[in-house]
């Protein structure tokens, strides 16, 4: 998630909880590492390569001088005895060690399930799986013929007035993309060793313009690509089919979606007929923008970023110096309970 966007959420009363990273898998060498340094009071082996390393090349020190296992045992054992039970003690010490570690890890992750909502997990999956497939190279199909560079131009134009102008210049670039080539390229062995072009190769051949703002369309272009997907659509369709016939100021107005309504050009009656749900899905996040390309954002990271899944059972409170928020987002943050 971009920090502007979890910026946009947090001043608006939405806390964002980022998954926390799974613990390392528990094998005998981390054990004893653990061990060494927790219960003996060792340096780590990573200390101990700088501390050596820092000397040798500069002359230097970093801290004190390494504490090692072998000058732990000279130094607390002398006679054969003694040793032997120094070793004895240190073995007994090494094993409820590892016990009491692998109890606290299970019992850790039986309390994290436990606290966690029982959707979380499968609602992470769903959305880890529409991130793949944004990224996922591919040869991509559109119903809208190749879109011209003029077109494209007048749509950058206009593109920051509005969430659905940014939309429809996004959608442009959808429909390019399935135009152009930006396979793999693998070598003899099949590995592979770079991409072709795509859109980018072509702006710097075709129109220069266009090219020098490339990070800024493909921004649009990314966006377009999320909302599809947030609606609950996919290719062929362009975003921008998903799009009300009039664009309003505020709450769109206008009625819902009929499967009646007459299909646009490239549609049939039954794929636009599937298409009702998607659009008022589209019609209910454009209502939650607040007509910048920002909200629009943000309204999609509700839907699709996994550090964004609604908690149940927290109230949505806004803070004392938090900007006046709109009644429509208030009202919608406190019926979702995002956090």
């Amino acid at each position: 998630m971009k920090k502007s966007v979890e910026e946009y959420l947090e001043d608006r009363g939405c806390r964002v909880v980022r998954q926390p990273a799974e613990p390392a898998p528990c094998t005998f060498e981390t054990l004893v590492d653990g061990f060494l340094v927790h219960v003996l009071r060792l340096d780590s082996e990573s200390y101990r390569r700088a501390f050596w390393r820092e000397a040798y090349r500069n002359g230097h020190t970093i801290g004190h001088v390494p504490r090692t296992f072998e000058a732990f045992f000279r130094r607390n054992a002398h006679t054969f005895e003694e040793k032997v039970s120094l070793l004895l003690g240190v073995a007994a010490l090494f094993g409820a060690y590892t016990v009491a570690t692998l109890l606290y890890r299970r019992l850790s992750l039986i309390v994290k399930r436990l606290r966690r909502p029982t959707y979380y997990e499968r609602e992470r999956e769903r959305r880890q799986k529409l991130a793949i497939a944004r990224r996922e190279v591919r040869k991509h199909h559109t119903l809208n013929p190749h879109p011209t560079f003029d077109a494209i131009r007048a749509a950058l134009r206009v593109a920051r007035t509005s969430p659905e102008s940014a939309i429809r210049l996004g959608s442009l670039l959808e429909d390019l993309e399935c135009f152009v080539d930006n396979t793999l390229i693998h070598d003899a062995q099949g590995q592979i060793v770079g991409r072709r072009g795509g859109i980018k190769r072509l702006l710097q051949r075709e129109a220069p313009d266009l090219f020098a703002k490339y990070s800024t369309i493909m921004r649009y272009k990314a966006t377009a690509k999320r909302f599809r997907q947030a609606c609950g659509s996919g290719e062929p369709v362009p975003p921008a089919t998903l799009l009300p016939t009039q664009e309003t100021a505020g709450p769109v107005s206008t009625p819902a979606p009929e499967a009646a309504d007459p299909a646009p050009d490239g549609l049939t009656d039954e794929m636009w007929a599937k298409l009702v749900a998607p659009r008022e899905v589209a019609r209910t996040i454009l209502e939650e923008c607040e007509g910048t390309l920002i909200s629009l954002e943000a309204a999609l990271a509700l839907r699709l970023d996994p550090d964004c899944i609604p908690a149940t059972g927290e109230e949505y409170v806004r803070k004392p110096d938090a900007p006046r928020i709109p009644r429509k987002v208030i009202s919608w943050l406190v019926r979702h309970q995002v956090a």
